[in-house]
């Protein structure tokens, strides 16, 4: 039994649909499909189930009526608002079960507006890096409720969903197909969007850092400057970082430079397409040729296997 079914990664932003379908022939994942759709509605986190779904209807609509999606299997990445995400210290001795309702009662304290029990919860374990050995995880939590929703989208439409993940976790998969990735390898990996970016660090593939930055990009260099100086605390700093990545929406020259400038090394704009095979008639679409690197997270999902 192959363990890679045809599968369609969606990417949901504030703002747009992005979608990627992906298949496995002769030993290879392949291209078979790019499409973006922007929402006559934007998407927000507190908005009504059934708004969600029409507006997954009309996108899905639009999209098949250019070309038919043949995949019965989908997923999910959702932007960084659509998550509660926080660090805290965790006691390693727990059970996994005891540690997901600790987990969720720290959200009830951090977020007394929200009751932990109505969140799916995912999490990284800091202490799998030499750089940060405290037992302390980051928590990523989405609504069951916006899951809920999209699973009810999704089998209106036949289709079976397999992942719904954040849209920054989702992009670091391009990560783990780079094969000179060292144990000792600080890696920056940034997510763009349009009002809640994020940056992540690894000790080779291992996160130990998450950092979102403040809505609509407002003094994103300043955040930038105070992380910086918060990492260089536990002794990461230009002199051990060896990659810094950029993923997410499309941004200017200048920024993506003055990025570089403040780390003090060159960024790699990630190219998720790099290792599919790609048919002819998909490499004229100029989402593929120009627009390549906001589709991280829609093409990371959609080759996700475990």
């Amino acid at each position: 039994m192959p363990l890679f079914h045809n599968h369609v990664g969606i990417n949901l932003t504030e703002t747009k649909l992005q979608l990627v379908e992906i298949s496995y022939k002769e030993n290879l994942f392949c291209l078979e499909n790019i499409d973006q759709l922007v929402f006559k509605d934007s998407l927000n986190p507190s908005m009504q189930d059934s708004d969600l779904i029409r507006i997954l209807q009309d996108s899905l609509n639009r999209i098949t009526r250019k070309k038919l999606i043949t995949s019965n299997f989908i997923s999910f990445t959702l932007p960084n608002n659509f998550f509660k995400i926080f660090e805290i210290p965790y006691d390693d001795t727990l059970t996994r079960k005891d540690l997901i309702d600790h987990i969720r009662w720290e959200l009830s304290v951090s977020f007394p507006m929200y009751d932990g029990k109505d969140f799916l919860i995912q999490y990284v374990e800091v202490n799998k890096s030499f750089v940060r050995p405290e037992n302390k995880l980051i928590v990523f939590a989405v609504s069951k409720d916006i899951v809920a929703a999209i699973n009810n989208f999704c089998k209106q439409n036949k289709f079976e969903l397999k992942y719904v993940d954040n849209a920054h976790l989702a992009s670091n998969a391009f990560l783990h197909l780079d094969k000179t990735i060292s144990r000792e390898r600080i890696t920056f990996s940034f997510y763009i969007d349009q009002h809640f970016s994020s940056l992540a660090v690894f000790e080779g593939l291992f996160p130990f850092y998450f950092k979102i930055f403040n809505q609509n990009g407002a003094d994103f260099f300043e955040q930038l400057k105070s992380v910086l100086e918060t990492l260089s605390d536990i002794n990461i700093g230009p002199e051990n970082i060896s990659r810094v990545t950029m993923c997410g929406q499309t941004v200017t020259s200048e920024f993506a430079e003055n990025i570089s400038k403040a780390i003090g090394k060159p960024l790699v704009r990630i190219n998720p397409f790099e290792f599919l095979r790609v048919d002819e008639s998909i490499k004229i679409n100029p989402l593929f040729s120009t627009q390549f690197n906001s589709f991280t997270a829609a093409t990371g999902i959609a080759i996700r296997i475990v």
